[in-house]
């Protein structure tokens, strides 16, 4: 039996989420009101608690599976678990991304795709789910495993993709070298990030120069690009020019800020995006 993945509410800089019926509280710096009623959050399961050092942990109020298995849409299923970290391993203030990167390899099959700073693999798995082919990148071993199991779990396996455990830098440079050509370009990089052999990612040094290198595996002209973050101060005109200033092809530029809906109705600040999508897909 697979579960489901609710936001329930937010406020006072957190969130409470319930994963296939667990009830759990997570820090959410994008929450600074009060929470719409209080008596919801009562009687949790686990609450993650920062400590002075920026880190956390779980504090665990039952005894919880070691893993849940949830249903997305398009016959997506993946596994979540209460990191050490704070994260359960999905972003579902992505889920607008995911349906519109299916609905365009569906209009488009067979496409190409680089799928950067991959993660669990969610957005790989809907690409998969379309019939595009998807090369999915993370410099984390465990995380590219994590992302195997829900390509199996969402009988996604056989499809045509390469995971690849290396620097995003690293393995770009290398692709253009072999001169590769990609159709499409997903990647939601993070603030700052450490690769396996103590590489160093900073965003605002970093994005732009890697833009540019992508633009060398499709001659300028992708025929998509999405491209999200969770950094203070890249807002969605920012990361919009971003994609301007570096892609020659005709057609449609978009922005805006991600969310997720909360059971109250009311809806919980998730980041931001802005796409590209060439003028013959853009329909």
């Amino acid at each position: 039996m697979k579960g489901k993945y609710i936001l329930i509410d937010s406020g006072n800089y957190q969130k409470l989420e319930m994963i296939d019926g667990y009830k759990i509280i997570r820090p959410s710096l994008n929450s600074p009101y009060p929470v719409s009623n209080s008596e919801i959050w009562k009687n949790v399961d686990a609450i993650y608690e920062r400590n002075e050092k920026g880190s956390g942990e779980w504090q665990y109020f039952k005894k919880l599976p070691e893993y849940f298995l949830v249903n997305l849409a398009r016959n997506v299923t993946v596994k979540l678990k209460l990191t050490p970290f704070g994260h359960i391993g999905l972003f579902p203030e992505q889920m607008q991304n995911w349906e519109l990167l299916f609905a365009l390899g569906k209009q488009n099959p067979s496409m190409e795709v680089l799928n950067l700073f991959a993660y669990s693999g969610v957005s790989t798995l809907y690409s998969l789910a379309a019939n595009m082919k998807v090369c999915h990148v993370d410099s984390s071993k465990g995380m590219i495993e994590w992302a195997k199991e829900n390509a199996k779990l969402s009988n996604l396996e056989n499809m045509p993709v390469r995971w690849i455990v290396d620097d995003v830098f690293k393995f770009v440079k290398r692709e253009i070298r072999r001169q590769r050509i990609y159709d499409g370009f997903i990647l939601d990089p993070p603030t700052f990030g450490r690769g396996a052999k103590g590489e160093v990612w900073k965003i605002e040094e970093d994005l732009p120069k890697l833009i540019e290198l992508l633009m060398q595996l499709c001659t300028a002209k992708p025929k998509f690009v999405f491209l999200s973050c969770h950094t203070t101060g890249y807002s969605p005109l920012i990361l919009e020019r971003i994609l301007q200033c570096f892609i020659r092809n005709k057609g449609m530029f978009t922005s805006g800020e991600m969310f997720i809906q909360e059971e109250t109705g009311k809806k919980l600040s998730g980041g931001f995006y802005a796409n590209f999508i060439a003028e013959n897909l853009a329909k």
